[in-house]
């Protein structure tokens, strides 16, 4: 194995452990949001579950499927170095996008809310006041003048 090939294999083996680390704190972080314990060891029973085929994948891509004990070494070291270095920019950055999309959501929600659902619900009120009220006013005048004739008739009979 020449020299070219074996800093090959060393860079991608420690990028692949600095990545391993990010999709662990991204998981972690919206792992926090979840409630109840046994679905967070299902979110990172499924996240291992899917890390495995992947790593089988990346292993397969950059050794031909040769797995030697100094790339696993390697792995933990690209692991290590994103604790140690990367994961407090990271969570930081992470939390400041997180807010940022929610406050978008929230703009756009405000937004389809403005040009489009209260719109459509002045539609809907203008449709029912038109439809609606005649039908409550002429059953009042109808009833109005049910009561008219009914006192008008106890007028007559009493005279």
């Amino acid at each position: 194995m020449s020299l070219n090939i074996q800093f090959y294999l060393l860079t991608h083996t420690i990028l692949y452990g600095i990545f391993l680390g990010l999709c662990f704190d991204t998981l972690d972080m919206f792992s926090q949001r979840v409630k109840k314990k046994i679905c967070r060891d299902a979110l990172i029973i499924l996240y291992w579950s899917m890390q495995l085929p992947l790593a089988v994948l990346f292993f397969h891509r950059i050794n031909r499927g040769e797995f030697q004990s100094y790339l696993l070494i390697f792995v933990l070291l690209g692991g290590l170095v994103y604790f140690k270095i990367f994961k407090k920019k990271y969570i930081k950055e992470m939390k400041t996008l997180i807010e940022v999309c929610l406050q978008v959501y929230q703009w756009i929600k405000k937004v389809l809310n403005i040009l489009i659902f209260k719109p459509i619900l002045f539609i809907f009120r203008i449709i029912f006041d038109i439809i609606v009220l005649p039908k409550k006013f002429f059953r009042k005048k109808q009833s109005d003048t049910d009561q008219e004739k009914s006192q008008q008739d106890g007028k007559i009979q009493s005279h």
